[in-house]
């Protein structure tokens, strides 16, 4: 699941929706619905966010989910300068996209993010089925067996 925090509801719902297409699941918060939510949320919910994308939004800190869960934090900006892209970096944020960006791009940095992190075991071994939690399809006796972005996702979680 993909988090995405702005104070515009319009900028959640729209990514919300983008995301929906792509097969990946997401919710949307306001800033001050997601200081409650991460810090009250169950250990289980938060191991299930692959990202937190944080837009415009000043009250959340990179901090305080880097508390909770290793996922990565993108900020999504809307400012296109370097003083705005070094303060993001120094609040803690991962990545900094500018918009407009395609959903495809952000999947593309998360992997490539989590890839580098080696946050989570590179796959899953079910008898003779490995599935990987790097977006690659799975393998059954080490050969690919591919499926459609939404039902790896599926086997993944």
């Amino acid at each position: 699941m993909i988090v995405i925090v702005d104070e515009r509801e319009l900028v959640t719902d729209g990514y919300c929706s983008m995301f929906d297409r792509e097969g990946v699941a997401s919710a949307g918060f306001a800033a001050t619905e997601f200081g409650d939510w991460v810090s009250s949320a169950p250990d289980e919910d938060l191991k299930s966010v692959r990202a937190f994308l944080i837009g415009d939004c000043e009250k959340v800190s990179p901090r305080q989910i880097r508390g909770r869960t290793g996922a990565p934090v993108i900020a999504l900006s809307d400012h296109h300068s370097l003083e705005n892209t070094l303060r993001l970096f120094d609040a803690g944020v991962d990545d900094v996209i500018r918009k407009p960006v395609h959903i495809r791009e952000i999947l593309a940095r998360i992997t490539a993010i989590r890839r580098r992190a080696h946050e989570e075991a590179n796959f899953t071994q079910i008898g003779a089925l490995k599935i990987f939690n790097d977006g690659r399809d799975p393998e059954i006796d080490g050969q690919p067996m591919p499926l459609p972005r939404r039902e790896r996702r599926i086997l993944e979680y």
